[in-house]
């Protein structure tokens, strides 16, 4: 678990690049879940909020596509109006899910191989594995 407003930082963004680079992929997809991709994004922009994340991208890239203004209301950027938003590569090997949290610094979940669990926490020091019951 980790907080999911991580999501814009530069650790957020080295910790993508590693899981690409793990899983062997080049790319991954973050996409808003809530508000409704079809119901609110299209609806209103469109277009779905959608975004292609590729390995080397630089982080000021990544940033600024979070922040894109969609059509003349920059506060519906995909990396600022969400409630829920998800990433996956396409090898499926790991997925990252974010909720806007109650400030428990817990809605952000990441879905990851067991045995890169010891590295991701070596990498990115804000994640913290779910303790099991």
């Amino acid at each position: 678990m980790f907080d999911s407003l991580e999501l814009c930082t530069r650790p957020f963004v080295g910790l993508l690049q590693s899981l690409m680079h793990w899983s062997g992929d080049e790319i991954a997809y973050y996409i808003v879940l809530n508000p409704d991709p079809i119901r609110y994004f299209a609806a209103q922009f469109k277009k779905y909020p959608l975004l292609e994340i590729r390995r080397d991208d630089s982080c000021e890239a990544y940033l600024a596509a979070l922040n894109e203004d969609p059509g003349g209301s920059p506060a519906d950027a995909v990396g600022i109006n969400w409630d829920e938003y998800g990433i996956l590569p396409p090898s499926v090997k790991w997925l990252i899910r974010g909720f806007r949290d109650d400030g428990q610094n817990e809605g952000g979940q990441l879905w990851i191989p067991r045995e890169w669990t010891q590295a991701v926490m070596d990498l990115y020091p804000y994640a913290r594995a779910a303790e099991k019951n």
